[in-house]
């Protein structure tokens, strides 16, 4: 197609041609069986493909660990049953034209302990969520360490599923509960400065980089700010995201990064994530903007475009 159209010119992501710059980020149809993408999600993800993105990005929230329980039709990626299907999904998106990619995380206290394996939930502190209301274990380095190594085995099966990489997902979940103030209040070498913070994450990043190599494409959709009044909820605040954002791209191991704006463990700060109809289009364009001019890498955003 001859366009002058930037959203349609092509787009080079590390080693992947991407026909254009459309995408669909993650998120979850719940159609899963089972923790795993069968016929349906399949079907769902390939008739994108046929409408002409160029990327499909799936698994909204696809689980590492036991003791992240599903609480949404999430996939479970915590096993090598899953490998199959991501295979036949990457044959049937690949065959439109269209690349395809996983989000994976750790709910954290995101769950509920009575669901899945009735396992208890974790997170860096004994921090409620509003939403889920779960009252979370701490975390213990034991869990941390279990964990850290999920993380990469999962990455490694999105590998061996063929498809064009994968996505850490970091807002409301575990990972980026270790960084705000207002989830971590540790004072092991996980909690206190942000250097203690961001550990958790780099470690994770690490982990995967090791078991995937140096090629395979991995990028991160990360919260920079959380959105919250400064002095009576505290939280992530923009400053503090641009140096962690900084943190994780100086190992390397980053391949693109994915804006988020806000915070998701209530209703209300939900609906300025996921945008209503009734939202004018594009209201974190200039924030996403603005992170943009902060880093050479490839960035991506999706917010009721």
């Amino acid at each position: 197609m001859n366009s002058t159209d930037p959203l349609l010119q092509p787009f080079q992501l590390k080693h992947l041609s991407l026909k254009n710059r459309i995408l669909s980020t993650s998120h979850e149809p719940a159609y899963s069986e089972d923790g795993l993408p069968k016929e349906r999600y399949r079907l769902y993800h390939e008739e994108k493909a046929k409408g002409g993105i160029a990327l499909t990005m799936f698994g909204g929230s696809t689980l590492v660990a036991p003791d992240s329980p599903p609480v949404f039709g999430n996939l479970y990626a915590g096993n090598d049953e899953i490998i199959p299907y991501f295979q036949k999904m990457a044959e049937g998106v690949h065959r439109h034209g269209a690349a395809l990619m996983c989000q994976i995380t750790h709910l954290g206290r995101r769950s509920v302990s009575n669901a899945g394996d009735c396992l208890p939930i974790v997170a860096p502190s004994c921090v409620r969520e509003p939403a889920h209301r779960g009252f979370p274990k701490i975390a213990e380095e034991t869990d941390i360490r279990r964990i850290v190594k999920a993380y990469g085995a999962a990455a490694k099966r999105c590998q061996q599923g063929g498809l064009d990489g994968v996505e850490i997902e970091a807002y409301g979940h575990l990972l980026d509960a270790f960084w705000s103030p207002r989830t971590n209040f540790r004072t092991d070498r996980y909690g206190g400065s942000l250097e203690n913070r961001a550990r958790f994450a780099l470690e994770v990043l690490e982990e995967i980089r090791k078991q995937v190599g140096s090629t395979y494409i991995v990028g991160i959709r990360m919260v920079f700010d959380e959105a919250l009044d400064r002095h009576l909820d505290g939280g992530l605040r923009l400053e503090e995201g641009l140096k962690i954002g900084e943190m994780l791209v100086s190992t390397g191991g980053l391949d693109f990064i994915n804006v988020i704006q806000g915070h998701i463990d209530t209703q209300e700060g939900l609906s300025h994530i996921i945008p209503n109809m009734g939202t004018p289009a594009g209201p974190q364009l200039e924030f996403a903007g603005a992170i943009k001019r902060e880093f050479e890498l490839p960035v991506f955003h999706a917010a009721r475009i």
